[in-house]
């Protein structure tokens, strides 16, 4: 069972507005600044272009910003943060000054199959209640909101949550292959943790309390599938973690992943046709550019897309080759 994790559910009155914390949206045209709710929400929300076919925004924003509903005197948030389900916590980042998120925890929620947990992430804290290996129920005061971190002030002060899979166990060993600064959060640094709509989610959940991360992503649509080696018929790591994720079929020449816009792997399947290095094999036709639409990890238009270079480097987190 999973709840919202602060006193704002504005959103199940259907009031966005009131939840989601603004960005600063300016416009070039008039040369004035407006305050957009959209740009706290889920997707791609930010950074936008004019382009023929319409306004796109190109920047994705993998969490929800949720603002509070309660401030001392001083303008500070005093607005309590908690777990969204029963879990351990798993990591607890303090001081801030490392990390954009500020101060930042992670809370792991087995579901289902021991192997299949889910993960949530509470950033920009002002201070953490709580210590790594700590169990948790769900509604366990876990800090208190804050404005920590990069970019945000007193003003913008919120909770920015994702609701994530962890992408690979051996996060220290990418990060060393591609980056010269030491990685400092092991498995839960934020690029080994891709979100699902958490708001989405969450309002789903109060409908059907028994609903899972995993039960939500199955209704979710695929925008490109690849293809990545089979090594020696060997199962792929993220498939033992997801269970659910695995389609029916003996390990080939490779195996087939369908992602969603976010990069959120949907399905692993075997696949035949053999690969040496990852590729695109399918892709949601566009007529603008495939990168505005995956997080730039695709580059080309139409029916035609290639891997960009971070695409390439995300398969190999995905597949854990590397």
């Amino acid at each position: 069972t999973f709840s919202f994790p602060t006193d704002n559910k504005a959103l199940i009155s259907n009031d966005p507005a009131a939840f989601f914390m603004f960005v600063d949206r300016y416009n070039p045209t008039d040369r004035t600044t407006s305050q957009v709710w959209q740009g706290g929400s889920y997707g791609f929300v930010r950074n936008a272009r004019t382009t023929a076919h319409g306004e796109v925004f190109t920047k994705f924003h993998e969490g929800i910003d949720i603002a509070p509903v309660t401030r001392d005197p001083k303008g500070e948030p005093t607005d309590p943060v908690r777990a969204i389900a029963d879990g351990t916590v798993v990591y607890a980042l303090k001081p801030p000054l490392t990390s954009n998120y500020g101060n930042y925890l992670v809370v792991a929620h087995p579901c289902g199959p021991k192997t299949c947990t889910f993960y949530s992430l509470y950033a920009h804290l002002h201070h953490i209640d709580t210590t790594v290996g700590t169990s948790v129920r769900r509604g366990d005061q876990l800090g208190i909101m804050g404005h920590t971190g990069a970019g945000i002030d007193r003003r913008r002060s919120h909770l920015h949550l994702e609701i994530a899979l962890l992408l690979t166990d051996r996060f220290d060993d990418y990060y060393l292959k591609h980056y010269r600064s030491p990685n400092g959060h092991g498995n839960f640094h934020g690029s080994n943790l891709t979100g699902i709509d958490a708001a989405a989610f969450l309002i789903a959940a109060q409908r059907d309390p028994g609903l899972t991360p995993a039960d939500f992503l199955k209704n979710d649509q695929p925008l490109w599938r690849a293809l990545v080696p089979c090594r020696d018929g060997a199962e792929l790591d993220i498939a033992r973690r997801y269970p659910w994720l695995r389609q029916p079929g003996t390990p080939s020449a490779s195996w087939e992943i369908a992602l969603n816009g976010a990069g959120v792997p949907l399905s692993i399947a075997p696949s035949s046709q053999p690969v040496q290095f990852p590729a695109v094999s399918w892709v949601r036709p566009s007529p603008t550019s495939h990168s505005w639409a995956s997080r730039n990890l695709l580059s080309g238009s139409g029916n035609t897309a290639t891997l960009a270079t971070e695409g390439a480097r995300y398969l190999q987190l995905l597949s854990g080759d590397f």
